[in-house]
């Protein structure tokens, strides 16, 4: 049997760790994950990014694309089409917007201090872009074979930034799950791993 190691790298100044004295911006965290992977692994990886973390994993592609042999996106943020993302929302129609089946969630093990404390950094380093345009002009450079997932349901991130993807980044699929909002994993998770791995570990073909 196949098996992997699973690297979980935590965004700087995110659960409690200290804040870097460098800026906080997504490419600059693109930089930073590019050099954990040569200081740690040492060697090409498989990439996954949800959301913030999609945008984040794009950088890498982008800015080190000698370290990243495939790409899975899912639900990633900054590439949102011209128009006003939907104002912040109450929890209850947060909940709604990311999750189909929010009753198959796992309980929460961080507070509610930490969640809202990595909100609020998140939104730091992005700095209120929902559309990252010099991102998007480089997207063309991805050599990685890139898998996007969307669910259908997403209240976040809506089916054209995924569509857009497939369009602009050269060796890529889309995937649309149905029945399954922003949080994939929790609300299809069978089909998610099913996915995941057959793109990780079965040869594709160049045609998209």
């Amino acid at each position: 049997m196949r098996t992997s190691t699973v690297y979980l790298p935590t965004i700087p100044g995110f659960d409690g760790t200290a804040l870097p004295k460098a800026p906080l911006t997504v490419p600059q965290l693109g930089k930073w994950i590019g050099e954990f992977i040569d200081l740690v692994i040492g060697t090409k990886v498989n990439l996954s990014g949800h959301s913030f973390g999609g945008w984040v994993a794009s950088w890498v592609a982008v800015l080190r694309p000698d370290i990243v042999e495939r790409l899975v996106l899912q639900c990633p943020i900054g590439f949102r089409p011209q128009t006003p993302p939907k104002p912040d929302a109450d929890p209850a129609t947060l909940l709604a917007r990311t999750h189909a089946h929010p009753e198959r969630r796992r309980p929460e093990t961080k507070s509610n201090d930490v969640i809202a404390g990595n909100r609020k950094l998140a939104a730091t380093y992005g700095n209120g872009v929902v559309t990252d345009s010099d991102l998007i002009a480089r997207l063309g450079t991805i050599e990685a074979r890139t898998l996007v997932l969307h669910g259908r349901e997403d209240g976040v991130v809506p089916l054209e930034s995924a569509q857009f993807l497939l369009k602009e980044i050269p060796l890529s699929t889309l995937v649309v799950l149905d029945d399954a909002a922003h949080n994939i994993e929790v609300d299809q998770p069978e089909d998610y791993a099913r996915l995941v791995r057959n793109f990780l570990t079965v040869n594709q073909s160049e045609s998209r």
